[in-house]
């Protein structure tokens, strides 16, 4: 899936013009107005990069700004500063409130769409590693249970693993069903190889003999599709195989839980094969558990 772009300004024509040019390159273009709208859109559409009007009706992009890199959900995200404002001290404060850059305008399409690449490429080595609040390096090597709530965009957060693994040469393999969220998140990627699971241990076998070489990553989408195809004692037994066949340390694995699909229990019995969990819900994600 193409990245998503938050695009903010109370002039029409400025916003439309930005827009153009960055859906004219691909992305997927979020429009906001006003700064109440830019915080509902950031907060449930999850862009991975924010073009900020200073001077707006309401709430001024320095005060949505501060509001977003305060909260764990969108601390992330790059913000930066679109004003026609171009003064030192202009930079100062949008560096205070913690924008990631300045952006002036009146702009070039050729300006604004290096300025977007620019954050986006920075951002992609440590994106998912920075919401946890650590270094890629303390990721490497970790078998984590991504227990996540299905009405929020979690497969953005695993597009996310999934990038930032690439961007460290790590060979990446995605396993997935035909069709599900994550394999639409990660349309038009590249860096991974994306295989169709029907949650058989000799696949993980299989791949793990083929990759002895350099570190990898593993994303296996789904541990709540293999229980409703079997039971919780076979998807048990699979995932203590699984995270045996996976213990080499250059191996890093993120296997993906809906909890609220089954009983509290079962949930609690899978949780005990993990020395690495984290939860992705409506407050973002929360580093239950790293070792």
């Amino acid at each position: 899936m193409a990245d998503r772009i938050l695009v903010v300004d109370d002039e029409p024509d400025v916003l439309n013009l930005a827009a153009m040019v960055l859906e004219g390159q691909g992305y997927i273009v979020i429009k906001a107005s006003n700064g109440d709208e830019t915080l509902q859109k950031a907060d449930t559409m999850m862009p991975d990069f924010i073009l900020l009007d200073v001077v707006m009706p309401g709430k001024s992009g320095l005060e949505v700004c501060k509001i977003l890199k305060s909260q764990a959900k969108t601390k992330h995200i790059p913000i930066v500063m679109f004003t026609a404002l171009g003064r030192d001290i202009d930079r100062k404060l949008g560096a205070e409130v913690g924008a990631d850059g300045h952006f002036t305008k009146p702009f070039t399409p050729e300006s604004l769409l290096a300025e977007v690449k620019k954050h986006l490429d920075q951002g992609r080595a440590e994106k998912f590693s920075r919401q946890l609040g650590i270094e890629h390096s303390k990721l490497q090597g970790k078998k984590v249970l991504f227990e996540f709530d299905p009405s929020v965009p979690y497969e953005r957060l695993v597009r996310d693993f999934v990038l930032e693994c690439a961007s460290h040469n790590e060979e990446v393999i995605v396993l997935t069903k035909t069709g599900s969220a994550v394999e639409q998140a990660l349309a038009g990627d590249n860096g991974f190889q994306l295989m169709h699971n029907d949650a058989t241990t000799p696949m993980i076998s299989e791949i793990t003999a083929e990759h002895q070489q350099r570190p990898w990553a593993l994303i296996y989408d789904s541990i709540t599709d293999s229980i409703m195809s079997t039971d919780v004692q076979s998807t048990y037994r699979f995932l203590q195989n699984a995270l045996t066949l996976l213990s080499d340390q250059t191996i890093t694995a993120l296997f993906l839980l809906n909890p609220a699909a089954h009983e509290q229990r079962d949930a609690y019995t899978l949780r005990g094969l993990f020395s690495n969990q984290v939860v992705y819900g409506k407050q973002g994600l929360v580093n239950a558990r790293l070792a």
